[in-house]
């Protein structure tokens, strides 16, 4: 197989299930311990048009989804054993597309929920609170309606994006290959591609690298080792390379769903270098630059030793290039604010003896 087509970037995220989904609902789960209440809104349900099933617990609930899939369900909070929150929690992982109803006596949940919603994502389709009437009923499923209609529309986008991102990484590898053919060294072949798909990129990149250079030599690592740092820091961002134009140029900030797609440049770029014959042992340092020291980064979730050290002394100076250069959403920040907040996070995502380093230079500067 191909270095390209590694599990680092898996194709078979290119295919995904999200085109075929429709997008009208026509399944509700209940679930509710209560049988009176499951009974009512199951005859609610069949009185909208749709096809209701029911269940009495959480567990009962998952069986249910492990049968068939349900576009929305209906979850009374408090169930015996694992709660409805719990629940609500199992469908958002491993259903992500079924809309999801809580219905509730206490408001004080309803409220802590909506605190919990993450960032620009809504979780919860609508809150019931009891006791409600049909009318209610029927306005909380045609919200669960629309959230499920707007989350199918993202999954269609977010295909179209997957399809074009892994388009431009073949495209990309095909003119590394005959750039090669040419006499071109790889180097020199991937350095264009990116100065005419993503010059800004191109440009941080030897930003970038120039910081970088001087860390490493700070940290008194041999010309070897240097060099290496340098191409590896140069070409960090190559991923972005094949990124959807519409994520690139994009003013505002990018949905949780977005970013997603763009974290993933590192193992892109890490794949597009071990697709070289002579950038190819710099890669892993690539598709580790956004690993934390501490824990908690991506794409593999390594900490301390375990993320190359090269990967550890461009994470610092990307942060400060980063943090230094405008962006269409945000202004720069001073040299001396972007150096108090590469400290704050250290040691949990910078390495603290990269950070002295980074700090010493500066101080000469």
């Amino acid at each position: 197989m191909p270095a390209h087509q590694s599990a680092a970037v898996d194709r078979g995220e290119r295919r995904g299930s999200a085109l075929a989904l429709p997008s009208r609902v026509t399944s509700v789960l209940i679930v509710d311990d209560e049988p009176a209440v499951r009974d009512l809104m199951a005859r609610w349900v069949t009185a909208l048009g749709l096809q209701p099933k029911t269940a009495a617990d959480a567990h009962e609930a998952l069986d249910k989804l492990r049968e068939q899939h349900y576009d929305l369900a209906v979850i009374d909070v408090m169930i015996p054993g694992r709660d409805g929150l719990w629940l609500a929690g199992e469908l958002r992982r491993d259903h992500p597309n079924t809309a999801v109803i809580l219905a509730t006596g206490c408001t004080e949940l309803v409220e802590d929920a909506k605190r919990a919603a993450p960032g620009d994502e809504e979780p919860i389709a609508d809150f019931l609170v009891k006791p409600f009437q049909r009318e209610r009923f029927a306005l909380a499923v045609d919200r669960g309606r629309q959230w499920r209609k707007t989350a199918v529309e993202a999954l269609q986008w977010h295909a179209l994006l997957w399809n074009e991102l892994y388009d431009r990484l073949d495209h990309i590898v095909a003119a590394l290959a005959a750039a090669r053919r040419r006499g071109f060294g790889d180097d020199a072949a991937l350095a264009g591609i990116m100065a005419e798909r993503v010059p800004d990129v191109a440009a941080h990149g030897r930003r970038v690298a120039d910081r970088s250079v001087t860390i490493a030599r700070e940290l008194r690592l041999d010309a070897q080792a240097v060099a290496r740092v340098e191409a590896a820091a140069l070409f960090h961002d190559a991923g972005k390379a094949a990124m959807p134009d519409a994520l690139l140029t994009k003013p505002s900030p990018l949905t949780a769903g977005e970013r997603g797609i763009m974290d993933r440049h590192a193992e892109v770029g890490s794949a597009i270098l071990a697709a070289t014959r002579t950038l190819d042992d710099v890669a892993p340092v690539v598709g580790a630059t956004h690993e934390w020291f501490g824990g908690g980064g991506y794409p593999a979730n390594l900490s301390g030793a375990a993320i190359p050290f090269g990967a550890r002394i461009i994470a610092v100076a990307d942060a400060c290039d980063a943090m230094t250069t405008d962006r269409a959403y945000r202004q720069a920040f001073d040299l001396v604010d972007a150096v108090a907040e590469i400290l704050r996070c250290c040691p949990a995502q910078f390495d603290p003896d990269v950070v002295a380093a980074f700090v010493s230079v500066l101080g000469r500067e």
